[in-house]
């Protein structure tokens, strides 16, 4: 039988336990990994059920009282929607004060767009 060094079983010892210690570094950042994918996943799907429900038909017969067919700041401002008031000259593109399905189908995209650039540089 040979006769092995304690220095040889310590550097083995040594080894084993760092590749050990890799290993279980690199399943809890896979397990990370999973888990803000999985958030990111659920945000993605919040967005999407959020902009079905503000879907421009469903607002303009929720809040166009005149049924012109497009939206006034008055009619907005009726509805006591803060967020909806508070963007509404970011929406209404060129200035006379009618939010119509273009203006606010351009402006959903230009949100979807900047909420999938804040997603894409959170991971």
């Amino acid at each position: 039988m040979k006769n092995i060094s304690l220095l040889k079983i310590t550097a083995m010892v040594v080894t084993v336990a760092f590749a050990s210690s890799f290993v279980n570094a690199d399943d809890k950042l896979n397990k990370a990994l999973e888990k803000a994918q999985s958030n990111i996943d659920d945000v993605t799907n919040s967005v999407a059920e959020a902009a079905k429900q503000l879907d421009f038909s469903a607002l303009i017969e929720k809040l166009d009282s005149d049924e012109n067919g497009m939206l006034s700041e008055a009619e907005v401002s009726a509805n006591q929607s803060q967020l909806l008031h508070q963007e509404f000259n970011k929406m209404d593109v060129n200035q006379d004060k009618q939010i119509d399905e273009a203006e606010y189908n351009s402006y959903i995209a230009q949100v979807n767009e900047k909420a999938a650039d804040i997603i894409k540089n959170a991971i």
